[in-house]
């Protein structure tokens, strides 16, 4: 057991490493190329990967009947996050932009609670409330460091990714892993490719045919965010999940220091502050789970 909780935390650790690299590699790609056609590169190239692997191990796909309004219902969810996401790191520091998306857990205990019944605990009550005023020193709203859309993006790269968990509970009886990956990275290409069709509305969707430089970083973009996802599958086979969720605040603090080397600023105070409380807030709300896991593990030595 020991062995494998060991692993589970390793390969967390290096899934965190992998996904802050992909944001790392939208940074550099953001001034010649928009969210947009990051988006769609990305979830290309994601989905090809998944289909060839689905197809060369010829997994299934289903597991029963049904399912499928949640798995569109996931995947518009999912896109959402993953729009503003890219949005915000195009548009201010990579930490900061981190920071927001890592929200998710403040969020998905309101929906789990709304959707799935869940009961929420004082403790997490508590926690949730340290994470939004974690978020409003990031938003800084007395400096004005950050435009009203960089706020509204960051809402929905936590809240639509929170949602698509909560939704992902639902689809683990209906459908396989790694075809809920390609059916998410299928649907979002083909969002992001009819998004270059219309008026630009609040997120540039002009098309740029890449360089030869820039083809590099889009498939070493691509293979980052596979890389994390495949680390992340093998870290949640490994060990409970209440002891590696925890690890994936890492990758706030990866952010920072890739942001940096990109030219960056660091923090100010308030926001330094605010990363502290949004960090200490999802760590709060996943201290239960990791107390329990600990204890199961202990009384299966």
């Amino acid at each position: 057991m020991s062995n494998n909780l060991s692993a589970g935390i390793f390969f967390m650790f290096c899934a965190s490493f992998f996904f802050a690299l992909m944001n790392a590699f939208v940074k550099v790609l953001s001034p010649n190329l928009s969210p947009v056609e990051n988006i769609f590169f990305r979830s290309l190239l994601m989905a090809i990967f998944m289909g060839l692997l689905i197809l060369i191990k010829k997994e299934k796909v289903k597991k029963k009947n049904g399912g499928w309004l949640g798995l569109f219902f996931r995947a518009f969810a999912g896109g959402i996050s993953l729009m503003a996401l890219f949005y915000n790191i195009a548009t201010i520091p990579l930490g900061t932009a981190t920071t927001f998306a890592q929200s998710t857990p403040l969020y998905a205990i309101f929906f789990a609670a709304l959707i799935l019944k869940d009961k929420i605990s004082i403790p997490s009550l508590l926690a949730t409330i340290l994470g939004f005023i974690g978020i409003i020193f990031i938003c800084n709203p007395k400096e004005g460091d950050l435009h009203s859309i960089n706020v509204i993006m960051g809402i929905l790269s936590g809240g639509g990714a929170a949602l698509a968990l909560v939704t992902l509970r639902t689809l683990k009886d209906y459908f396989y892993n790694h075809f809920i990956i390609f059916f998410f990275g299928a649907s979002m290409s083909i969002i992001a490719l009819s998004m270059f069709f219309i008026p630009n509305f609040f997120i540039d969707n002009t098309w740029k045919n890449p360089n030869l430089q820039e083809w590099l970083f889009l498939f070493l973009m691509a293979m980052a965010g596979t890389l994390g996802q495949h680390f992340l599958t093998k870290a949640y086979m490994s060990a409970p999940p209440g002891i590696v969720a925890p690890i994936d605040y890492v990758k706030i603090v990866w952010g920072i220091f890739m942001g940096i080397y990109l030219g960056d600023t660091l923090p100010d105070l308030n926001s330094f502050i605010g990363i502290i409380f949004v960090i200490c807030a999802g760590l709060i709300i996943a201290l239960p789970i990791f107390l329990k896991e600990i204890k199961s593990i202990k009384r299966s030595k």
